[in-house]
């Protein structure tokens, strides 16, 4: 019967302190708002105290001093789920939960002022301790600062330091300050505890992440610093720093992206780095790995871009078709036929008149992704391109453009010296014919 009455006490203890810990916002998955909501919340709570009378202004630090203690219980909580989430104990997304490390830190140094407040506004309207003349706020933080050394193993009893003169005067007194000193002890323990657990927790699924990224996963963003530093670390076998990638980019923290692009630069590493890149498409990351010194860190950036198929990286790419690597100039025009916007046939005729045979290649192959009359009247002008490849495939991509304009062309290269490039010309031209007898132009 009296076991059953604590824990129904409890339970309404807790739903209290859940009330609490949504007042201060610690329900914003955004820390700005979080944030601000716990400033603003304090800020009311210290102007009542200054500038009301002493009996308000004890409940307002009575607010704060169990909001205190309801945003540890909510920091606890959250953790606790966290840790169920990477143990594949419950299924759900960890980023999607507000991350209260830091405001759980800003509600415990609020200790320092409300300590202080409580014992001189409860003096003020009680009269618990025995104080000495001309006590002012000093003193009452002093006494707090006594509080606060007792909680550490009381070692300052053992030296015999106080830093207060206020003395203990009434059992009212002693119950609140007893109370203070486990509220101390609590938010200690529990933060030890907490702090300890959850860097447990990140090692441990960081460590998995070699063998089954999806651990790394289930820590979310907090696993992203540490699994930057082992992409990174060449002792590390290639197999396990390939799964980190491979969970930084399921994590899809934008926090690793600059990491990944340096990991562009292996070639071990390469493909496994632009797949995490695309994954997370932190353009900012890849518009600056797109100046790197490394013409391999710039082509995997280019690839990632071109694989995110966003007309935003059109900018970037079109300062990449000039690169002085000729391997980059062709990343970045495929990159460009992937998006395929009819804004870009301009950027990929650039291409076309490149001094390497492999660039105009590349770029003549995206106009396979294109139609329309500006499209046609670019390919046209490669049909006489001094490189048999870029000539036959001219002729390939011409059979997309049932036009008049095009036939007298592919007639006229059934002549030309190289045989593939005449043979292409022929089946393009019965492709069209095809195309005429069967009425579709």
């Amino acid at each position: 019967m009296v076991w059953s009455r604590i824990k129904h006490g409890l339970a309404a203890i807790d739903d209290v302190l859940a009330t609490y810990a949504r007042i201060f916002g610690v329900g914003f998955v955004n820390p700005i708002p979080r944030y601000a909501t716990f400033i603003f919340v304090y800020g009311a709570i210290y102007s009542v105290a200054l500038y009301t009378n002493k009996p308000l202004a004890l409940v307002a630090i009575w607010m704060g001093y169990i909001g205190v203690l309801a945003i540890g219980r909510a920091w606890t909580q959250n953790e606790s789920f966290r840790s169920k989430i990477a143990k594949k104990l419950e299924d759900h997304d960890p980023d999607s939960l507000p991350d209260l490390r830091g405001v759980a830190l800003l509600a415990v140094l609020q200790m320092i002022v409300l300590i202080p407040f409580l014992l001189e506004t409860s003096h003020a309207v009680f009269g618990l301790y025995s104080v000495p003349e001309g006590a002012d706020w000093p003193t009452w933080m002093a006494f707090g600062l006594d509080l606060l050394f007792r909680s550490f193993l009381d070692w300052s009893e053992v030296y015999s330091v106080h830093v207060s003169g206020v003395g203990l005067d009434s059992m009212g007194g002693r119950h609140l300050v007893m109370f203070i000193l486990l509220s101390i002890d609590f938010m200690l323990i529990q933060g030890i505890i907490r702090i300890v657990g959850i860097q447990r927790t990140i090692e441990e699924g960081v460590a998995v992440a070699g063998k089954d990224p999806e651990m790394a996963f289930r820590l979310g963003r907090r696993a992203t610093p540490r699994l930057s530093r082992m992409i990174m670390d060449v002792d590390l076998e290639l197999e396990v720093r390939l799964r980190c990638i491979e969970a930084l980019g399921m994590i899809g923290d934008s926090g690793g992206a600059p990491q990944l692009v340096r990991a562009l630069g292996q070639r071990n590493l390469h493909t496994r780095a632009i797949a995490s890149l695309v994954m997370i498409g932190h353009f900012d990351s890849l518009f600056s790995g797109i100046k790197n010194p490394d013409p391999l860190v710039r082509r995997g950036c280019v690839a990632a871009l071109g694989r995110l198929e966003d007309s935003v990286a059109n900018e970037m790419l079109a300062e990449a078709i000039r690169d002085e690597d000729s391997s980059v100039r062709q990343h970045a025009h495929q990159a460009i036929g992937r998006i395929a916007h009819p804004s870009d046939v301009p950027l990929l005729a650039i291409g076309l008149r490149d001094e390497n045979a492999d660039v105009r290649f590349a770029a003549l192959q995206q106009f396979s992704n294109f139609t329309g009359d500006e499209a046609m009247n670019t390919v046209l002008t490669a049909v006489y391109d001094k490189s048999d490849g870029v000539r036959r495939l001219a002729m390939e991509i011409l059979a997309r453009f049932p036009h008049a304009k095009v036939v007298p062309v592919l007639a006229k290269s059934l002549n030309d010296p190289n045989q593939e490039v005449r043979e292409a010309a022929e089946r393009s031209l019965k492709h069209l014919e095809s195309l005429v007898d069967a009425g579709a132009v």
